[in-house]
């Protein structure tokens, strides 16, 4: 099958180091397009080097006999490699981020500020409603955030345990502490 770059293809992947430079240079656009699309929160030259990086293995991978052109292939594997990273980042929830515009988070609530009565009984309200928002949960969402948090274990782990993708219980997780952080902003309001 001919395709566009076919030479430089073979030659990059053969070990050429001259026709993956040209290759590279050729497809920068394609790269710099794929950057602007993907890149919140992310810095564009980290993106751009992990672009050259799925590129190479994109020449690596690449199988003439599938018929597939190289450009089309390169492009989404350009694209998914920059674009999966970056989704994972925004779909993650951080314990330390604020709750309020005060910037006060969920472990600063917890931490131990000394022995005032009403700092005390607060606290034991806290720990009330976060069993509340636990009992609100699904039964799949509490055992993540018992066996993530109180467990320690690790999402990968508890999603082999389970025998489920991995991002199926990343979500069970971010589902369930944005239950509880919804349980918490009543907190907030009562305090």
């Amino acid at each position: 099958m001919n395709y566009l770059y076919k030479e430089l293809v073979q030659q990059a992947k053969i070990g050429n180091k001259r026709a993956f430079e040209d290759l590279l240079d050729k497809l920068k656009p394609l790269i710099y397009s794929a950057i602007r699309s993907y890149s919140k929160g992310r810095d564009p030259e980290d993106l751009y080097q992990d672009a050259c990086v799925i590129l190479l293995e994109a020449v690596r991978d690449f199988d003439e006999t599938r018929n597939i052109p190289f450009l089309a292939f390169a492009k989404s594997r350009i694209y998914f490699g920059i674009h999966n990273p970056t989704r994972k980042i925004k779909n993650e929830i951080s314990l330390d981020e604020p709750l309020w515009e005060e910037g006060q988070t969920l472990l600063d609530m917890l931490e131990d500020t000394g022995e005032k009565i009403e700092d005390r009984l607060a606290r034991r309200e806290l720990v009330e409603i976060l069993n509340n928002g636990m009992d609100s949960l699904t039964q799949k969402q509490r055992e993540v955030i018992l066996d993530h948090y109180f467990d320690g274990k690790k999402l990968k782990d508890i999603a082999i345990d389970r025998g489920v993708h991995y991002k199926t219980v990343l979500g069970l997780k971010n589902r369930a502490i944005k239950e509880l952080y919804q349980q918490l902003k009543g907190f907030k309001n009562t305090v």
